[in-house]
């Protein structure tokens, strides 16, 4: 049986992860970025051709947007049209279950999508952006463009037919592939008033090329994961190299009993190291964890090693020490299916970098 005291420090372990993951998801300026939320409130809509009703955070901005989305089959819509949605191609969504899907022409039926910020952009300040979109497989796609991204305002921009409003990030190549994800990716200085994102096309000529041969018609493009970061001083610095930056890293493995920093660490710490000398942050949280050894005080040691040792090389590296914590936990959080296997990598031997 548990004593008091371990139920309470199991306790704040399963607080402090769930704070974690809230705060990972907070330095993030987009909400519901992989469109996996819907709006709980919408009981009923009046056409299932016009269902991005369903979307949390999000808003329908010209003509209709799709939600491919499970939750969109549960809807009681007045008007039924079975297999609307089967006709723009069966793609998986890159992340979770959900994408949405537009069009862009060169002519007032296509379509786009708005969001408000979680907080206004700051003036003078850069800030990194992507999102991933893939030319829908179905038949209803005749072209592809590089004319796809996004636009930044300060209120909800309204758009019309003779609009021609140039996006201030958009892709650097023809989209053209209906089997993987391409990521639109660019660095915007923001002028201070914006507190909405809008994702589409906005002018009346899209740059593309029709399938078949010939001049652009219209494509039909899936969207999903899309990401606003704020930046440090990013004043010489290669936009093509951040674009090509990992933003979601794994744990950093260990051999089994070892703590010190050697190559193959510091090769995974240098990804993190590029990624906190480019984006804004507010603190680092250094977690160490061991596999068990039947021995807590050796677990304790060797994950509080683990844990000291990157935070050292952090610090080495122009990291200031005021903003890092670290802390070793034993083998209180192993990953699932922990157990020491016949590689010489253990599955619980390992750091965390959590940053804030």
């Amino acid at each position: 049986m548990n004593s008091p005291k371990s139920n309470l420090y199991l306790l704040l372990i399963v607080i402090f992860v769930i704070c974690f993951n809230d705060n990972v998801q907070a330095q993030n300026l987009i909400p519901n970025p992989s469109f996996e939320n819907t709006n709980a409130a919408v009981k009923k809509l009046k056409h299932e051709m016009q269902n991005f009703g369903v979307m949390a955070n999000w808003k329908a901005l010209t003509n209709s947007p799709d939600a491919h989305h499970p939750g969109v089959s549960e809807v009681k819509f007045d008007h039924k049209a079975p297999g609307f949605l089967k006709q723009f191609g069966p793609q998986e969504p890159r992340t979770g279950e959900s994408k949405v899907g537009l069009y862009v022409t060169s002519n007032n039926t296509k379509e786009s999508i708005v969001a408000k910020l979680t907080s206004p952009l700051k003036a003078g300040k850069y800030y990194y952006f992507h999102m991933y979109v893939s030319l829908g497989e179905g038949r209803v796609s005749n072209s592809c463009t590089s004319s796809i991204g996004s636009y930044f305002t300060a209120r909800v921009p309204r758009f019309t037919e003779t609009s021609k409003y140039k996006l201030h990030i958009e892709s650097s190549e023809m989209i053209c592939d209906t089997k993987t994800w391409t990521k639109v990716c660019g660095v915007y200085r923001a002028k201070g008033t914006e507190k909405y994102v809008s994702l589409g096309y906005f002018s009346d000529n899209p740059n593309g090329k029709s399938l078949r041969g010939g001049s652009f018609n219209d494509a039909y493009y899936y969207i999903d994961d899309v990401e606003l970061r704020e930046m440090q001083d990013v004043q010489g610095v290669d936009v093509d190299n951040i674009c090509d930056m990992a933003l979601d890293f794994s744990d950093v493995e260990y051999l089994i009993g070892e703590s010190e920093v050697y190559e193959e660490i510091k090769t995974a710490l240098d990804s993190y190291l590029q990624y906190l000398k480019v984006f804004k942050f507010d603190s680092i949280k250094i977690v160490g964890h061991a596999n068990d050894s039947e021995i807590e005080f050796e677990n304790e040691i060797l994950s509080s090693a683990r844990a000291g040792f990157v935070k050292e090389y952090l610090i080495e590296n122009g990291i200031d020490e005021t903003l890092i914590e670290h802390i070793g936990i034993s083998n209180t959080e192993p990953k699932e299916g922990d157990g020491i296997d016949n590689t010489e990598l253990g599955s619980n031997a390992r750091v965390q970098i959590i940053i804030e």
